[in-house]
């Protein structure tokens, strides 16, 4: 069902890609494929990479060559329900004006609001869906559950999220909330006081993942800056050898493999050659309007059902 027609929100339909921009480009490539990602397609001056995942995206991330010193993130895309939500996109304060987008598949954007993708086919993975053998019951009999070492296959972006100096939690919640079809999955709370918020793209009754993006307050001397952006693989076996394929290739782990309380995904993150932390996850929850919002206190019990210890830097 869709949203209320007198709902002034931009309406998302899902998530798109995400923007990074690496000082040594080739070692960000590196990564990107060993975490699973595919190269669709390169600038003739190399100056920028657009990666993608076996999904019908037709490109999940796009890694630039910082042009100073230091790497940055570049933002998030969501694709749009129409070219009219892109209008109405470009009349938002600050929202910059439609233009073509130079990248496989097509489409324009206002400030990361993308519409008019041309999807490409599914990329067959041979990905198995498990039988999988219970206490009291053992569907699969005579048959074996065998795996390919190797990098996990991203299927799509899912997620990203990104910290704001406590002054500025109740201005970006609004605008968020109010200016895109964004609605609160979770909230977690010091004391009295929000601390991060989930947040689900809003189609009513249809579900949704669990959060597409999310937030959480730092200290007021602290510039924003992103905390992860998350891919999505087949199962919880494919994680798992991403993850033994990772460390062997001596990539810094950061907290994984583990299962996340709120949204449930299991959860693997790593840092890239840049410091940035990306995410592998499955199995996560689905969320609707009729989804009851849960609202914790902050703390290791929050953060996961079981895993390693918390890093300091969650």
């Amino acid at each position: 069902m869709p949203l209320p027609e007198d709902d002034p929100r931009i309406r998302i339909h899902k998530g798109s890609f995400v923007i990074y921009y690496h000082v040594d480009i080739s070692k960000a490539e590196q990564f990107l494929l060993d975490f699973g990602m595919k190269v669709a397609h390169r600038k003739a001056d190399g100056s920028e990479i657009f990666f993608s995942g076996y999904g019908p995206d037709p490109f999940v991330y796009i890694a630039r060559q910082a042009q100073g010193v230091d790497p940055m993130f570049g933002g998030a895309a969501y694709v749009v329900e129409s070219r009219m939500e892109l209008e109405k996109a470009a009349k938002v304060a600050g929202g910059s004006a439609i233009y073509p987008l130079d990248a496989p598949g097509g489409a324009g954007h206002p400030v990361h609001l993308v519409y008019g993708q041309q999807p490409k086919p599914t990329e067959d993975q041979n990905l198995q869906k498990l039988d999988i053998n219970y206490e009291d019951s053992k569907p699969r009999k005579g048959r074996f559950q065998r795996f390919d070492p190797g990098p996990a296959p991203v299927h799509k972006w899912g997620h990203y999220g990104v910290t704001y100096p406590d002054g500025g939690y109740q201005m970006m919640y609004d605008w968020y909330t109010t200016t895109l079809a964004l609605a609160p999955a979770d909230f977690v709370y010091e004391g009295e006081k929000p601390i991060t918020v989930f947040f689900r793209i809003d189609r009513a009754e249809d579900y949704t993942d669990h959060h597409a993006f999310f937030f959480k307050r730092t200290k007021p001397d602290l510039k924003p800056h992103v905390a992860h952006a998350a891919f999505e693989v087949h199962d919880f076996d494919i994680q798992h050898l991403g993850h033994d394929y990772l460390a062997s290739k001596g990539y810094k782990l950061c907290w994984g493999v583990g299962r996340h309380v709120l949204g449930s995904q299991v959860f693997d993150y790593w840092f890239d050659p840049s410091g940035f932390i990306v995410e592998h996850y499955a199995d996560g929850d689905l969320v609707n309007n009729d989804t009851p919002v849960a609202h914790m206190q902050a703390g290791p019990h929050t953060l996961a059902v079981w895993g390693p210890p918390v890093p300091a830097v969650f």
